[in-house]
């Protein structure tokens, strides 16, 4: 009887142990994970907890550093719920949001707000010539993803004082707006510029998980060699230095405005 006793007072010494461990789960843990989600991203000066825990230095896999990131992570994450706030701030902009994941292939993220410093785009999908310059700013109230297709999206994004730098010379863009919306998995978006650069932007498209469809042209309003030799990455030239952005793969779904 002493022996199940014994057995007894170990388990509920372990229990109590690992539910301590649980609740008080160092922030390392959780950076591990982060990091690992965010892939490019190197997080260092953790502390706190799991549940509520900072990160004093966020950079990027080569060397750019972000800034500093705060997190709250609620505590059923164990029963396989994510609910999480997350709050970037640095010299290279900020972002915040919130994420809900009911289920492993379902998110929901809400109320993200951020701005950061285009120079920050820069890498593997950006020829290394090619430097935007300018500043970023985006809301997004509401965006739901199923997998990593967003099935329900509200989005405003604007490049202000827009710019490219190039080896050419310095291109001056004006504001370039994207705004987009998914209704039904049907993911819709329009580009344009304020009228005030060198290019008219002007550009939508439509995309489900099945195809996608983007009509729209690039057209210089001044003559310059730098912002020619720009345009034509996009395609051949017409005859009035212009680009026709005609493209589409799969079941393309029709053009129309978000």
């Amino acid at each position: 009887m002493k022996c199940f006793r014994r057995i007894g007072l170990v388990v509920v010494l372990l229990a109590f142990a690992a539910g301590l461990f649980y609740w008080f789960m160092p922030a390392g843990v959780a950076a591990s994970l982060l990091a690992r989600r965010a892939h490019g991203f190197v997080l260092g000066d953790v502390s706190g907890t799991v549940w509520n825990g900072r990160a004093g230095k966020v950079t990027t896999i080569d060397g750019r550093e972000l800034g500093a990131l705060t997190w709250r992570l609620g505590r059923d994450a164990i029963l396989g719920r994510t609910h999480l706030d997350l709050n970037l701030d640095g010299r290279a902009g900020r972002f915040q949001g919130h994420l809900e994941r009911p289920d492993p292939d379902h998110s929901i993220w809400t109320g993200i707000d951020f701005r950061l410093d285009a120079a920050a785009l820069t890498g593997p999908a950006l020829p290394p010539e090619l430097i935007p310059v300018g500043v970023i700013e985006g809301k997004v109230p509401r965006a739901e993803l199923q997998g990593n297709w967003p099935i329900a999206l509200d989005a405003d994004v604007l490049w202000r004082a827009a710019a490219v730098k190039t080896p050419e010379g310095h291109i001056t863009l004006g504001s370039i707006a994207l705004k987009a919306a998914s209704q039904g998995g049907i993911l819709r978006a329009t580009l344009a510029d304020d009228g005030q650069g060198s290019l008219l932007v002007h550009a939508a498209l439509a995309a489900t998980p099945l195809g996608w469809r983007l009509d729209g042209r690039l057209v210089p309003r001044i003559e310059d060699t730098a912002l020619s030799h720009l345009i034509a990455r996009f395609g051949p030239l017409g005859r009035d230095g212009a680009v026709n952005l005609q493209r589409k793969a799969g079941l393309a779904p029709s053009i129309t405005t978000p």
